[in-house]
């Protein structure tokens, strides 16, 4: 049977796609949200709002700071992703901007009650210091860390909860690093308070891209390098 280059090159997109699809298709994706189908002004549609959190601002749908053309979720209080989801283990990546050096932002995880029993990640105000905070009737820091952060400027962070370990990891949004690549973690602590919970807002923003997975590597598995118009053009450029 002749092959012809054009035939092998057919043959040899078919399977590339078809790995990509069943790559994309095995990820475990639990949750993701960009809030690009929300309405300016309104609070969030996949996100179920807590009146008995911490703090109880209604927050809402608004421009990016930097880049009117993107919607991010800001001002908000406590807010429930997957409209109240409980997660035990779970690779949580999201993109966060700070808006003030004094004002402390944070993220609940584990949260069993916004008020009473939950984590928290929290970046404070000045602008350097992050946080785990365990949460059990008082407020108890469990691990601690510098790293300096500017205002109006987009963070990626991930977080990984694995049993009673859990890892956080940041860097500028714009960093083509992976955080697969990137060595010792920002944040590194064991706690075993709180097994299970939701996750949440905290407060203030602004937020954006989340997405929640059972895993790190399910994330990469529909990174936007694995898109199927990128494929594409890379087939295109070696023939």
């Amino acid at each position: 049977m002749h092959v012809t280059r054009k035939s092998l090159f057919l043959i040899v997109s078919i399977l590339i796609l078809g790995g990509m699809f069943h790559s994309v298709g095995s990820a475990a994706i639990l949750f993701q949200d960009d809030f690009e189908g929300d309405t300016k002004g309104k609070e969030p549609k996949k996100w179920k709002y807590d009146p008995k959190a911490e703090v109880n601002n209604v927050g809402k749908i608004d421009k990016d700071p930097v880049d009117p053309s993107n919607k991010v979720f800001t001002g908000y209080g406590g807010y429930l992703a997957d409209k109240g989801a409980i997660y035990k283990d779970f690779c949580l990546e999201f993109d966060w901007m700070f808006m003030k050096n004094n004002q402390n932002n944070s993220i609940g995880f584990h949260v069993v009650d916004q008020k009473k029993a939950h984590y928290q990640l929290s970046r404070r105000g000045g602008g350097v210091d992050w946080k785990i905070y365990m949460f059990n009737g008082a407020r108890n820091e469990i691990v601690t860390t510098a790293w300096p952060t500017d205002v109006e400027t987009w963070y990626s962070v991930q977080l990984i909860c694995k049993g009673d370990l859990f890892t956080v990891k940041a860097k500028e949004k714009g960093d083509p690093k992976l955080f697969k690549d990137i060595g010792k973690p920002l944040l590194k602590v064991r706690d075993k308070t709180h097994p299970k919970g939701f996750i949440s807002t905290s407060y203030w923003g602004p937020i954006d891209n989340i997405i929640i997975a059972d895993h790190e590597n399910d994330i990469l598995a529909v990174q936007p390098s694995n898109k199927l118009s990128t494929v594409w053009a890379k087939l295109k450029t070696n023939r």
